[in-house]
């Protein structure tokens, strides 16, 4: 399957067999370049370099956490120096942490327009690879 062209997603999470194994399903299943970052300061980095058409980020990381990169992402969509990133990318957020300690609804509230789905690990990959999809509005071609 030939990449998007210019399409990008960044999947940012501290583990590396989770990274990888999202970066492999996303290659096989999905017509876009995956990028990867194993913190938020070094997505973040990334992020104000280039565009990118997603964003998979695990929220509980050491040094700068996805909440931290969440608000950064929001500050960053503001600066007209940062001409990579006219607009937020649309985030997917992935986390160990259990419903009854962050709700969906809180992680949505805190950053809005930015969160479109909230994922618990162990992840549901054909779901996270669903939402994907949806919000790249990828289309697959027709046989």
């Amino acid at each position: 399957m030939l990449p998007v062209a210019n399409l990008k997603i960044l999947v940012v999470e501290d583990d590396d067999s989770v990274r990888r194994l999202l970066a492999e399903h996303l290659a096989e299943q999905v017509p876009v370049d995956v990028d990867s970052a194993r913190d938020g300061i070094e997505a973040l980095h990334k992020i104000s370099m280039q565009a990118y058409g997603m964003v998979i980020l695990d929220l509980m990381m050491p040094g700068m956490s996805g909440v931290d990169l969440l608000d950064s992402l929001r500050a960053l969509s503001s600066d007209p120096s940062v001409k990579a990133l006219d607009a937020p990318p649309p985030v997917l957020v992935i986390t160990a942490t259990p419903t009854a300690a962050l709700s969906d609804s809180v992680i949505r509230k805190r950053s809005p327009g930015l969160v479109r789905a909230v994922f618990r690990k162990p992840l549901d990959i054909p779901a996270l690879l669903a939402s994907v999809k949806k919000y790249l509005r990828y289309d697959p071609p027709r046989r």
